[in-house]
């Protein structure tokens, strides 16, 4: 079994030296380094190419998302997994878009974490259960936010003008921003509250700030 060089990024000191005896104790793991800060971890990647990053999220100075995005950039080849306490939507949407390979919580179990890493050290990607359902239900979301805004079948001419009504833009001045006549935007405006149904302009204003049409 090929040995698994790794590098930990944890600013807790007392964390990481208890990580580093875990995956020491594994017969084909090897923590090579450690260190508190994103910037040490970096240069010593570069000298020593780790076989995979292992990295909190909240740290002084580099935190955790913006290392995923360096070595996304200066070491591609270098699989990073998150080992972190959080467990809401933004901080795992923002580990994988940078380019994790994995994301756990600190609470995981021994096991999980000495799989995950195996794992992610191969060139798959490893999420715990608990983070997938997280994922899973971001992207669901989103898919429900673009079936809203598309069932309005608002035009893009539609879209313009509302934006502008959104933004307290009288009929003159919305005629004057989009270079066309205010009976044309009146008739524009007409289309745009029977699509949604509104009944006057406060009423569009919150339609289309709750169903997120204008993003």
């Amino acid at each position: 079994m090929a040995l698994i060089k790794i590098l930990l990024v944890d600013d807790h000191e007392v964390l990481r030296k208890g990580l580093a005896f875990l995956l020491d104790a594994q017969e084909n793991l090897q923590v090579v380094a450690d260190f508190s800060s994103g910037e040490e971890a970096i240069a010593f990647a570069k000298q020593h190419q780790p076989d995979i990053l292992i990295t909190d999220i909240s740290m002084p100075g580099m935190n955790g998302i913006e290392l995923v995005k360096s070595f996304a950039i200066v070491l591609p080849e270098v699989p990073v997994m998150v080992l972190s306490m959080h467990l809401d939507e933004q901080h795992i949407l923002d580990a994988v878009d940078s380019g994790a390979k994995g994301y756990l919580v600190k609470d995981a179990s021994e096991e999980t974490i000495i799989q995950a890493v195996q794992i992610v050290a191969s060139g798959k990607m490893y999420l715990t259960p608990e983070v997938s359902e997280v994922l899973t239900k971001s992207m669901l979301q989103g898919k429900k936010e673009v079936a809203v805004r598309e069932s309005y079948n608002l035009t893009d001419r539609e879209k313009e003008i509302l934006q502008c009504i959104v933004d307290g833009l009288s009929n003159k001045m919305i005629g004057a921003e989009l270079d066309i006549s205010e009976r044309t935007v009146n008739a524009h405006r007409y289309n745009i509250m029977r699509k949604l149904q509104a009944h006057n302009t406060a009423d569009l204003v919150r339609i289309a700030l709750n169903q997120k049409l204008l993003v």
